[in-house]
């Protein structure tokens, strides 16, 4: 088998409107496309984010587990710190404020659902 790539990455959410209101309206995500009530997707670079609604229940049981157990993504952006004050000043609650990696700095949201965002910047300026 011969992997090309990721086209899009799944994402559980238990509020459709406000999974889209973070995604497209405080993330700045361009919307991609919707299939029904249950699936609306996202550009994110190179690849696309789609959230999926489910049900809040088995999203809960799965963040009861703690945040090795939750689902996440990535977004890679140009400035870690400028990201955080953006979201922070939209009421986005932060979980970790940003911390710096020898490659990265990074920082981590949680969407409406409880999924976590990380929010990354490679010291290279690459991206993807």
């Amino acid at each position: 088998m011969q992997v090309r790539g990721v086209d899009f990455v799944g994402i559980a959410v238990s509020d459709m409107a406000a999974a889209k209101e973070f995604y497209g309206g405080m993330l700045g995500l361009r919307p991609a496309g919707e299939f029904g009530d249950a699936w609306a997707e996202y550009e994110a670079g190179n690849v696309t984010l789609s959230l999926i609604q489910a049900d809040a229940a088995a999203i809960l049981k799965r963040l009861a587990a703690g945040p090795d157990a939750a689902i996440g993504v990535a977004i890679a952006v140009p400035d870690v710190a400028a990201a955080v004050a953006e979201l922070r000043a939209q009421g986005v609650p932060i979980t970790t404020d940003t911390v710096e990696f020898p490659p990265c700095f990074m920082a981590t949201v949680q969407d409406p659902s409880g999924n976590w965002v990380w929010l990354h910047q490679r010291k290279d300026g690459t991206a993807g």
